[in-house]
């Protein structure tokens, strides 16, 4: 025969399983990003990306400006 569960240890039992959901719902919470946060952090990205972009362009330039000066000695059109 089963004996019927004390009323204690139901009440343990149900307290025990309500802290552990209270836990996984706190670490939910820790781990959510607010839509805020989340447009921030890509903005963040994005103004690097923009930076790399300007960086990129200027050493362009700049070896394309090289370019312009060696290959006319490359290819003996210079003035000589």
């Amino acid at each position: 025969m089963t004996q019927a569960q004390n009323p204690d240890d139901r009440d343990r039992q149900v307290d025990r399983e309500f802290r552990a959901l209270n836990r996984r719902v706190d670490r939910l919470e820790y781990t959510q990003v607010s839509p805020q946060e989340f447009r921030q952090a890509f903005e963040r990205v994005y103004d690097e990306i923009d930076d790399f972009k300007d960086e990129v362009r200027e050493m362009r330039s700049e070896l394309n400006g090289k370019i312009d000066i060696i290959m006319p000695h490359i290819t003996g059109q210079g003035n000589s």
